[in-house]
């Protein structure tokens, strides 16, 4: 379940960084699977990308898997893997407290849904209250709306906190995508990308 978080947020800015050559096609588009050695999985590209990733990992092994300019391939060396772990630290450690912020957004979820069904609960009561029971329920149903209003900022706030960080997020792939064309074209150069396909 790690793993979804900056798996998520690694695809939807390659939604939007996919390179076009000048006839439309989109033959240049680079995506990468990157399984690190701590269990954590990132990815720049499709599902398939992905499930044809784990289908050339053995075991936990780490392992790179790169679809370029039409073909895959797969990188097992321990070091061009350290080094695409260090391209995506940036993007995992901001994953990572983007998971935290949405964790926060979820307890206050939980919190405003609570609350909603105890002013579901005084509502069904004041259907059938007499007048000084309404005055008492009407009250109390403000108070709930009150901190419903606190909450709904709180959770205002972290959207907008969240927001920012999906933007930081979208940049930081943006400066990924260079770095492993680089790793890539080195792979190649040196042998130690196993085409695939």
């Amino acid at each position: 379940m790690r793993w979804i978080v900056p798996l998520f947020l690694a695809i939807a800015p390659a939604q939007s960084a996919v390179a076009h050559s000048a006839d439309g096609s989109n033959s240049d588009r680079l995506s990468y699977v990157l399984f690190d050695r701590d269990g954590r999985d990132s990815m720049s590209g499709s599902t398939d990308d992905f499930r044809r990733a784990e289908a050339y990992r053995s075991g936990g092994s780490p392992l790179l898997f790169i679809r370029a300019d039409g073909a895959a391939y797969v990188i097992r060396d321990a070091a061009l893997l350290q080094r695409a772990e260090a391209i995506m630290r940036p993007q995992r450690e901001l994953g990572d407290r983007q998971g935290e912020l949405g964790r926060q957004q979820g307890a206050l979820g939980r919190q405003q849904g609570a609350l909603g069904s105890e002013q579901a609960r005084l509502g069904r009561l004041m259907a059938d209250s007499t007048p000084r029971q309404m005055g008492e329920l009407a009250r109390q149903q403000g108070e709930l709306g009150r901190r419903q209003s606190v909450l709904g900022a709180q959770q205002g706030a972290l959207g907008q906190r969240q927001g920012a960080m999906g933007r930081e997020q979208a940049r930081l792939a943006e400066l990924a995508r260079p770095q492993f064309r680089a790793l890539f074209d080195e792979a190649i150069q040196r042998g130690l990308a196993q085409r695939v396909d």
